[in-house]
């Protein structure tokens, strides 16, 4: 009679456990499924014009729009650059203008309280700010007036260094000294240390570079032919889709798709030490075309992002390559001419969109 009760407390005891067992794998799945949605409101709106403090926006003859500006956002100042009007400018959080860098004869307004210099620009790309807010801004070269926006997308390029005051202080080349311009550039960073990474690339070959102040600390290059995979009797070849240098400067991430043929398989994502000039290990497997690096968040987290209509979805991987959350941001249903969204140096997001008349600058929350 006891060994029966025994038996039956136990089968009892067993279906518990096996209950809670389920119940934490069911929370932590849910967790990880978890979707925060923000929402946004307008920071400010720059009026189009040609007038300092606001920005240039081209239509075609057809109406198309036509992107000839960049906007990025840090620290809660606004970075404006302005091919059509060859100039950057930067605006507080409420769109008044504080620093204004453009060609000579330009009419600054009369207020004191808004830094004025003098640069004349070629085709500005890439910017970035670093602690002591110097703006490292991307300047490429243009071959001749004639040549179309694709060729100078993808025209060589040096990056000029700016104090706050928007003084010129150096020009950067490939090797430091601005002798060799860069290859097409993909991206300019800064790390903890105000270290400059320029991410370059010409054809199949991409190339991290890092500087401090004027001197390259380190130069490693890249190529799609390092990055082959055998999947059972299948060759994959990987073609490199973004680099990502990580905050401490000592490491940064390749993001690796890989086909067969012209059917993609999977994406990859390695982790490289700059100490150790190797790639150190595989972050993550990710099977999905969609799930593109959009950013890395203190060194910890992978964005990837995913736009569907109306719809731009976040999935938020640590660097287990485990789901910690997703993030939904939810576009309003009229169209404009264009939109973007923005991360800043705080991982806020931000974006903007361009009207008629204006270009709005939007915060979620």
């Amino acid at each position: 009679m006891c060994s029966i009760d025994f038996l039956f407390l136990w089968g009892i005891m067993r279906k518990k456990c096996a209950i809670f067992i389920c119940g934490l794998i069911f929370v932590f799945a849910c967790g990880s499924w978890k979707i925060t949605t923000y929402t946004s409101s307008v920071l400010c709106a720059i009026e189009n014009g040609i007038e300092p403090g606001k920005v240039k926006l081209v239509f075609g003859d057809d109406g198309i729009f036509d992107l000839t500006f960049g906007i990025k956002v840090f620290r809660g100042r606004i970075y404006l650059t302005d091919n059509a009007l060859k100039r950057l400018q930067v605006f507080a959080r409420d769109g008044s203008l504080e620093l204004f860098i453009g060609p000579k004869g330009s009419a600054l307004p009369k207020s004191s309280d808004v830094r004025s210099s003098y640069f004349n620009f070629s085709v500005m790309g890439n910017l970035v700010i670093d602690s002591k807010d110097r703006l490292y801004v991307q300047n490429r070269i243009v071959p001749s007036e004639s040549s179309g926006s694709d060729e100078l997308d993808f025209s060589p390029s040096y990056i000029l260094a700016f104090d706050k005051s928007g003084a010129l202080q150096y020009t950067l080349g490939r090797h430091g000294a601005p002798n060799i311009p860069f290859d097409f550039i993909e991206s300019i960073e800064v790390d903890r240390s105000d270290r400059l990474f320029v991410v370059s690339r010409k054809f199949n070959n991409w190339t991290v570079s890092r500087f401090h102040e004027q001197k390259l600390t380190f130069s490693e290059s890249f190529s799609n032919s390092n990055f082959v995979d055998q999947e059972h009797d299948k060759t994959n070849e990987g073609k490199i889709d973004c680099i990502k240098i990580l905050s401490d400067g000592e490491d940064f991430l390749i993001s690796v798709a890989y086909y067969h043929g012209l059917r993609f398989k999977y994406r990859k994502i390695y982790h490289y030490s700059i100490k150790d000039r190797k790639i150190t290990r595989t972050l993550v497997d990710l099977p999905d075309p969609k799930n593109e690096i959009f950013a890395v968040v203190e060194d910890s987290q992978l964005y990837l992002w995913n736009v569907e209509e109306r719809r731009t979805r976040f999935m938020v991987l640590n660097f287990s390559g485990n789901i910690d959350h997703n993030i939904l941001l939810k576009f309003d249903e009229r169209r404009y001419f264009y939109q973007d969204i923005l991360l800043d140096d705080s991982a806020a997001f931000y974006s903007f969109r361009v009207n008629k008349n204006n270009v709005e600058v939007l915060e979620w929350k």
